[in-house]
């Protein structure tokens, strides 16, 4: 993962986590750092002022905080929950821009994303908030149409802003130093989760061909930007290895169930999936020029 955070927030996290005085909480917020920073400033800042049982509530806000930033709600689109047949065309829309917000557009680098899928979890959860809700089916038909709008409106300049800005996590001036930066921020965690006993087997074989193609594509090409990969590195890349090497005995082990929720949940396959033809398309591209 790219930190983000600055110098100061750095040392504001320090001062903090070193007066905690509960070994518990300080041991949490090392992981929660890697999904939010800033909640796990909070969280320490939190530990310093709270009482023993605001403490102990803290501590069990903190665990599920960070559950609930590691998982994906599933999108419960029952066709046969939906009756009314203005619905069913309406809502058959909206699951395919879901997975073009989740599966693909989630991919591009974002300069303000900070969280794992947090927008795309908003929208999950209100599309599932408004088709089983107790509502006027025309409510809910007015509903529906304004989260698509609202969907479609968010990728477009999502894809906008990825395509006309320059902004990377390095702050290099160049699209060639960017991609150099990318490709070896990319192909650094696909040997680390090569070698990962927690990422599933089944998807070792992708891994590979991701490595092929991602060493095929030229850094110096004027029409290839890596950053439309950034978005997936990033998030599932947040826990490493190399991140735990100081952790806690408890936290190496939640990290490596964390680590196996997300290598194994269905918005991970999906996203490598797509990332992998996006790549497959810019090496073909590449050929028929």
């Amino acid at each position: 993962m790219i930190k983000t955070e600055t110098i100061q927030e750095e040392e504001d996290f320090l001062y903090y986590w070193k007066l905690c005085s509960q070994s518990e909480i300080k041991d949490l917020t090392e992981i929660l750092r890697y999904i939010s920073f800033y909640d796990a400033i909070l969280t320490v800042k939190h530990c310093t002022e709270f009482n023993k049982e605001e403490l102990f509530q803290l501590e069990k806000q903190t665990k599920k905080k960070i559950f609930d930033l590691i998982v994906l709600p599933k999108l419960e689109i029952l066709e046969s929950e939906i009756t009314n047949p203005d619905l069913i065309p309406l809502v058959a829309e909206l699951q395919k821009e879901w997975e073009k917000t989740v599966y693909i557009f989630s991919n591009l680098y974002k300069a303000q994303e900070v969280l794992l899928l947090g927008k795309e979890k908003e929208y999950t959860l209100a599309i599932n908030r408004v088709l089983y809700s107790e509502m006027p089916e025309s409510r809910r038909k007015t509903l529906i149409l304004r989260l698509l709008q609202d969907m479609k409106q968010q990728n477009k300049s999502s894809y906008q802003l990825f395509y006309y800005s320059k902004q990377n996590p390095w702050a290099v001036s160049s699209l060639k130093e960017e991609n150099s930066e990318a490709k070896k921020f990319f192909l650094s965690l696909v040997e680390e989760w090569q070698l990962d006993s927690d990422f599933s087997q089944e998807n070792k074989p992708l891994l590979k061909e991701f490595q092929v193609c991602l060493e095929e594509i030229p850094v110096n090409h004027e029409k290839i930007r890596l950053l439309g990969f950034f978005g997936f590195f990033n998030d599932y890349g947040r826990f490493t290895t190399k991140n735990q090497l100081n952790f806690s005995k408890s936290n190496q082990t939640r990290v490596r169930f964390i680590r196996q929720t997300l290598f194994r949940s269905h918005h991970f396959q999906k996203r490598m999936e797509n990332v992998l033809t996006s790549c497959k398309n810019s090496v073909q591209s590449l050929k028929d020029l």
